[in-house]
């Protein structure tokens, strides 16, 4: 008798399974399965049926099963390079916004941008089986790990940088025309003499056609920088260009170290926003004034670069819509099965505030731009 008050018990505190339903509605577990689904291969009369057993159950389908049994997971990964960083937090913000309104949940893996890091988040996102993912590279050139057998490990989408000749698809941004633009307007103001502060997580060789074996974003803007200055037949001074990890002291002793120089350039573009905080309280340091005696932009916008005075002229990219278009092309893989690349460039918008001083008649582009 006492055993069976107890097994009663465990019946009622026991959450009703399909099978259970299935029982009630004198139907199979398959049956039963395919009707919660909204499968077409039941008839309505016993979809009605295994509705009015499992509500009479309180039975609720579990999603994740649900969504196995279709053979997804409606999970994304996404391999971060530095949650820290302005962009990439309010990019993470955006992809996790984006894929909830389609009904997907975000596994967020940071890497530091190291590859290491990297290729182990890929591994386990796959082992969880994800149905796509997005990932940040943190190398320019090694990709083995998001191939199996020569096709990508999952639907995959690389967020915010390029990968030269692999087949897959990129959302970015025209980096390489905003830093062009940035020196323009340097150079509509008088400045000559034009340094760059680049947060990169590796050190990279300073050269007129850019950095060599640096991610795409850094290429493009150093690539651009150096463009700009062939435009107005400026000199390119590798000592003007400070390579910096992604410490914020060490950032602060490379802008240091670009500002002590003689003569300095007048003007400095970072590369985001990190980098232009080491610049401010380089100045800082150093008894300069910023948008006095030191003019500046930086690549991404935030909400401090407003408010300081004065105000920071930066590249404003569309962080948001980055997130938004990468999350939307790897839906797009995932419904179609197609892995085909299908790439987006976005533009950006150079917003002038007050941090780039007048300092002389705008230098005219040259006739015979410097090789």
């Amino acid at each position: 008798m006492g055993e069976s008050v107890d097994r009663d018990r465990t019946d009622r505190a026991r959450a009703p399974r399909i099978v259970d339903v299935a029982c009630l509605a004198d139907v199979s577990k398959a049956t039963a399965a395919r009707a919660l689904s909204g499968s077409d291969l039941v008839t309505e009369a016993t979809r009605l049926k295994v509705l009015q057993a499992a509500e009479s159950l309180n039975y609720r389908m579990n999603g994740l099963a649900r969504a196995m049994s279709a053979g997804r997971s409606r999970t994304i990964g996404l391999v971060i390079a530095d949650i820290s960083n302005s962009f990439f937090d309010r990019a993470t913000r955006a992809i996790i916004d984006t894929a909830a309104r389609h009904d997907y949940q975000v596994l967020v893996i940071n890497t530091d941008d190291d590859l290491r890091a990297e290729v182990q988040a890929v591994r386990v996102l796959s082992e969880k089986r994800v149905d796509g993912i997005i990932v940040v590279p943190s190398s320019p050139d090694t990709f083995d790990h998001l191939f199996v057998g020569g096709k990508p490990v999952s639907p995959l989408v690389l967020l915010d940088r390029r990968m030269p000749n692999v087949p897959v698809g990129t959302v970015t941004t025209d980096d390489y025309s905003s830093a062009v633009e940035a020196v323009r307007l340097f150079a509509s103001r008088g400045h000559s003499r034009m340094g760059m502060l680049v947060n990169s997580a590796d050190s990279h060789e300073a050269s007129a056609n850019g950095a060599n074996g640096a991610v795409s974003t850094i290429h493009d803007r150093v690539s651009g920088f150096t463009k700009g200055l062939k435009e107005y037949g400026l000199p390119f001074e590798p000592a003007w260009i400070g390579y910096t990890p992604h410490v914020h002291d060490d950032a602060v002793r490379a802008a240091k170290q670009i500002l002590s120089l003689d003569p300095r350039p007048t003007a400095i573009l970072t590369t985001n926003a990190d980098a232009a905080l080491a610049v401010i309280d380089a100045c800082n340091e150093m008894h300069l004034a910023i948008g006095e005696e030191v003019s500046l932009i930086s690549f991404d916008d935030s909400p401090w670069a407003r408010v300081f005075r004065p105000a920071i002229t930066v590249v404003d990219r569309p962080v948001y819509e980055l997130g938004e278009a990468a999350v939307k092309a790897l839906l797009v893989q995932i419904d179609s099965g197609d892995m085909h690349a299908r790439s987006v460039e976005m533009q950006n918008h150079l917003i002038d505030r007050e941090s780039v001083r007048y300092i002389g008649p705008p230098i005219a582009p040259s006739l015979f731009p410097s090789r």
